[in-house]
This record gives structure tokens, C-alpha cells and sequence, in this order.
């Protein structure tokens, strides 16, 4: 407790200065130009960005979650052994990082858009790996999707929200996008294994996630930043 009193701040401004390493405030001019719109939760469901961002966070804890929960079945069913199947899991976490490190470093120069459209495409790509997965370019498929997502998922659930939204209203804002996360997540396994029980294969949540995401994709497409 006497480290938390002697080191954490409530925000930067209280101390002169501008989030993110910008230079300090200056009292005598006139700093209106970084001053953003403080949305609430209410004014931010309104938009359609709150909406698609959300909605493309949570199918990565949709896929991801039903994917481990099953992995050794999906991978099994298709031909490998339990093995092969957990083996995925490292090579997914070193697409994941080096993916996150690029993004979180291109993300102050680009529009976050772009990082949404690449999230998409990364689950597409994943979802197409379980498709094909009892063909090997399925496995790098699925590595290679899984990876993406993850990646870009640590960037946009931490830069999505005060870029559009404002800082005031954070909290609020981020818990009710969480809360649909974590739902999906729930969903996840469940669906999976109505997958395998309806048509015998896991192909087919590959293909309804895939017709998913070419929906979101296209909603996307005015899912500008309100700011």
C-alpha cells in the first residue's frame, strides 16, 4: 500500500501531461485539439464501431475457447494424433506475439479500421484451417489464423475503446464489450461439439464462422471511429 500511495497517478493531465508520450500541456495555449468527445456506454452502443469491434473480439474467444476445448477431437478426426493436435499451441503463441508487437507499434499511425479488416481475415483464414485441416495446409492455416487473432485481439481491446470513446466512460464501455466476450467464449465449446454431433464434422462451424465473418466484414466497412 505504501508503494501504490507513492507511485500511481490518476491521469496523466493532472501532472501537465498528454497520454501516450506527447509533450506536455501548456497552460497558456490552447490544447482544444486534444480534446475528444467522452462518450457514455449508452452513446456508444449507438454506433455501429462499438458494435463490429466488439462483435469480431468475441468470435476470437469463440473460436479459440471451442477450439481448445476440443482440439484433440478436431485434430484426431482428421487424422492426427493427440500429439500433433496440442503441439499447435506454441507456434500459435509465437505468430501471436510477434503479431501484437507489430500492431501495437503501427497502430498510432493507421486507422484502426485496417486493424479490424486483418483480425477478420485472420479468422477466416483459421476457420478455413478447420475446413481443411485433414489436409497439412489446413494446420498452418489454422496456426497461422489463431495467430492473427490473437495478435491483433490484445491490440484492439486496448486501443478500440479511448481512441473512439474517450477515457471518462472507459470502464462502462470496455465491461459491457467483455461481457460479449465472455459470453462467446461460453458459447464457444458448445458449439463446437453441436458441430461434430449435427454433421459428423467440425468442418462445419469452420463454414458458419466463416459466413459469420463476411458479414462482419461487411458491416464493418463504415465502422468508422466517431471521434
Amino acid at each position: 500500500s505504501i508503494l501504490f500511495l507513492q507511485f500511481f497517478r490518476d491521469n496523466p493531465e493532472a501532472h501537465n501531461l498528454l497520454p501516450d508520450g506527447k509533450l506536455s500541456l501548456d497552460e497558456n495555449k490552447d490544447n482544444t485539439s486534444h480534446k475528444k468527445t467522452q462518450y457514455t456506454l449508452q452513446e456508444a452502443k449507438r454506433t455501429r464501431a462499438f458494435w463490429m469491434y466488439s462483435l469480431s473480439k468475441a468470435f476470437y474467444a469463440f473460436f479459440v475457447t471451442g477450439l481448445t476445448f476440443h482440439v484433440v477431437s478436431v485434430f484426431t478426426s482428421s487424422g492426427y494424433t493427440s500429439q500433433q493436435a496440442v503441439s499447435i499451441f506454441l507456434p500459435i503463441s509465437v505468430v501471436s506475439i510477434s503479431i501484437s508487437l507489430i500492431a501495437n507499434y503501427i497502430s498510432d499511425w493507421i486507422k484502426l479500421l485496417y486493424l479490424q479488416y486483418i483480425n477478420i481475415f485472420g479468422g477466416m483464414i483459421a476457420s478455413f484451417g478447420v475446413v481443411f485441416l485433414s489436409s497439412p495446409v489446413g494446420v498452418y492455416l489454422l496456426i497461422a489464423g489463431c495467430g492473427i487473432m490473437g495478435g491483433m485481439f490484445t491490440v484492439l481491446v486496448s486501443v478500440t475503446w479511448p481512441r473512439f470513446f474517450g477515457r471518462k466512460h472507459l470502464g462502462a464501455i470496455s465491461g459491457k464489450s467483455m461481457s460479449m466476450i465472455v459470453l462467446a467464449s461460453a458459447l464457444g465449446p458448445a458449439m463446437f461439439s453441436y458441430s461434430k454431433t449435427l454433421v459428423s464434422t467440425y468442418a462445419g462451424i469452420g463454414l458458419l464462422s466463416v459466413v459469420f465473418l463476411c458479414l462482419i466484414l461487411f458491416a464493418s466497412r463504415r465502422a468508422y471511429n466517431p471521434q
